[in-house]
C-alpha cells in the first residue's frame, strides 16, 4: 500500500472519528436539553397543581379537608386541578364558602364578596386563553384571601366557626318559634339571613330579627 493511500485511509478514519464524536456530542446536547425541558415542564405542572391545591383549600373545594391529615402529596393527586364551584343552594349561595368569607372579614377587616368569588370561578381560563390562576397578578383580592387561608392552615378553624353561627341561629329559633318562626337548615339560608346571623355573632347589641326576613321570603 502506497504512502498516499495510507494518508487517505488515515484521513478517512480521522474524519469518521470526528464525525462520530460530533454526532455523539450533538446527541448528548439534545438529550440534556430534552431532559432540561422535561424537568422544566414537570416543575411548571407541579407549580400549577400546587396553585390549584391552595385555591381549593382556601375555598374548601374537593377533599382538601383531609390535607393536614394525609399531606400535600396525597392532596395533589385529587385536588391539584381546576375544580368547578358547585353546591349552590336555592339562593345561589355555597354556605361554607360564604361563611369562610365572613370569618376572613372578621379576622382581617378585608372584604371579599361572594359575587367576586363566583365570577372568579365562572371561567377556567382568562380572556387571553391562559389558565385562570389566583396568583397571576389579575386577582389580588382572591390572592390575598388564598394566602391568608393557606399560610395559616386555617381551614380547621372554619367548622367550629360555622357551628357557632349555627348556635346563634338555634338560640333564635327556640326563642321565637312560638311567634311563628319556622326552622330551616342553615345550608339552605339566604345571604340576608347569614349576614344577620354573622352580625349578631359579632355584635352583642345587634337586635336579630330573622322572622321579618323569613316573612319577606329570605
Amino acid at each position: 500500500m502506497g504512502t498516499s493511500n495510507k494518508k487517505v485511509i488515515l484521513i478517512v478514519c480521522i474524519a469518521i472519528i470526528l464525525f462520530s464524536v460530533a454526532f455523539g456530542s450533538i446527541r448528548i446536547v439534545q438529550h440534556v436539553s430534552y431532559q432540561r425541558e422535561l424537568r422544566a415542564e414537570e416543575a411548571e405542572q407541579r407549580r400549577i397543581a400546587e396553585t390549584y391545591l391552595r385555591l381549593n383549600y382556601a375555598f374548601w373545594l374537593g377533599g382538601v379537608g383531609d390535607l393536614e391529615r394525609f399531606g400535600i402529596e396525597w392532596a395533589l393527586q385529587f385536588d391539584g386541578e381546576y375544580l368547578p364551584f358547585r353546591e349552590l343552594n336555592e339562593f345561589g349561595v355555597r354556605i361554607s364558602t360564604y361563611l369562610i368569607l365572613k370569618k376572613y372579614e372578621l379576622e382581617t377587616g378585608n372584604t371579599l364578596s361572594f359575587e367576586t368569588v363566583l365570577e372568579y370561578f365562572s371561567q377556567e381560563f382568562e380572556p387571553d386563553g391562559s389558565l385562570r390562576l389566583y396568583n397571576n397578578g389579575k386577582h389580588p383580592e382572591i390572592q390575598a384571601f388564598v394566602e391568608w387561608m393557606w399560610e395559616g392552615m386555617r381551614l380547621s378553624e372554619m367548622s367550629p366557626f360555622i357551628v357557632r353561627i349555627g348556635d346563634v341561629y338555634n338560640t333564635y329559633y327556640f326563642e321565637n318559634r312560638d311567634e311563628g318562626f319556622q326552622w330551616q337548615n342553615i345550608f339552605h339560608m339566604s345571604p340576608q339571613m347569614l349576614d344577620a346571623l354573622f352580625r349578631a355573632y359579632t355584635d352583642p347589641n345587634y337586635v336579630l330579627d330573622l322572622t321579618s326576613l323569613q316573612q319577606a321570603g329570605y
